[in-house]
């Protein structure tokens, strides 16, 4: 096929799911700006120890009423906050960062998966061997429009089109942790998901597993690097830890990409001399699960909770 065909097709797919994009997620990334600049702004329990919980939306439904309360009866000199964000990633979460540091907390607990390390968007691992073509292609589009996933743009673009149009149920948000600044849940995130529901979800409705690399040219694992070092070098001690995945979801993640996080977590161990807690298989054949890579934010799911008040209590007791 002529290549001037090829280039021109491949750009105006692009270009279009880019606007999609872009439409989608103006308004959202409108509010995550207003509120993490009212919380940022605004000065925190100053006079006790700070602790942060770092991550996506895996920490964000962590149950931190219960968190606070477990922390709160050893008498400790600490409050928690979790800074869980949607959608997070270290390239995301490095863009916080000066901010995250000038909030002076004693210890940073920092809660990662397989997708935070995940490049498949915008992966130069293409199945064409076609360079000239791709060449053709990264010279004309924008870099914003570069790290765009068609498959993942296509299932959020219907899951709008289905709430928008009433077929299904656009979910609320009512549920506003305590100390959690960025993360609401609604009724959808307490329900408890059985296996067959959870195969249903693989397949239909959530993204595919993770598909990680470790090398030099994925930068979130480049920023992880320098949000720990960064961190560290102003006297704030890191902890990190995995979070959570049901067995449906592992038993779908390509050999490669569990080596890819053990190198990750090895490389972290032995450059910063950190504390890693390793939960992602922990509760896999337990019935805590929401959906295939998050605890329900459920009392039948406390589990994982009580693990992450555990962790913290381990660390911050002399």
């Amino acid at each position: 096929m002529n290549l001037k065909i090829v280039s021109g097709v491949c750009i105006a797919f692009v270009i279009s799911f880019g606007m999609l994009y872009v439409a989608i997620n103006l308004s959202e990334n409108s509010d995550r700006v207003d509120y993490k600049t009212e919380f940022f702004s605004n000065q925190v329990e100053i006079s006790k120890n700070k602790i942060l919980l770092l991550g996506s939306s895996h920490i964000g439904h962590l149950n931190m009423s219960h968190i606070i309360t477990q922390i709160e009866n050893e008498n400790l000199d600490f409050t928690v906050y979790n800074l869980a964000d949607n959608g997070d990633s270290p390239k995301f979460r490095y863009n916080d960062l000066e901010q995250i540091i000038n909030l002076e907390p004693k210890i940073v607990f920092y809660g990662i998966s397989y997708r935070d390390f995940d490049q498949s968007i915008g992966s130069t691992d293409s199945k064409t061997n076609n360079s000239d073509i791709k060449n053709s292609i990264d010279e004309i589009i924008p870099e914003e429009l570069k790290s765009i996933n068609p498959q993942l743009l296509t299932r959020k673009v219907i899951r709008n089109i289905l709430d928008d149009t009433g077929v299904s149920e656009k979910p609320s948000y009512e549920i506003k942790p305590p100390n959690t600044p960025f993360f609401a849940l609604g009724d959808i995130q307490t329900k408890i998901s059985d296996k067959n529901e959870l195969q249903r979800q693989l397949l239909i409705v959530l993204p595919p597993p993770a598909k990680i690399q470790f090398d030099s040219n994925n930068e979130e694992i480049e920023k992880f690097y320098e949000i720990i070092k960064t961190l560290q070098d102003e006297e704030i001690t890191v902890v990190i830890f995995t979070t959570p995945l049901s067995r449906v979801y592992l038993d779908e993640l390509p050999k490669s990409t569990k080596i890819s996080l053990d190198n990750i977590l090895k490389s972290i161990s032995e450059k910063y001399d950190v504390e890693i807690y390793e939960f992602e298989e922990k509760y896999a054949d337990l019935e805590i699960w929401n959906n295939v890579d998050h605890v329900a934010y459920n009392n039948k799911s406390i589990i994982f909770s009580n693990q992450i008040a555990e962790m913290i209590l381990k660390e911050i007791i002399p």
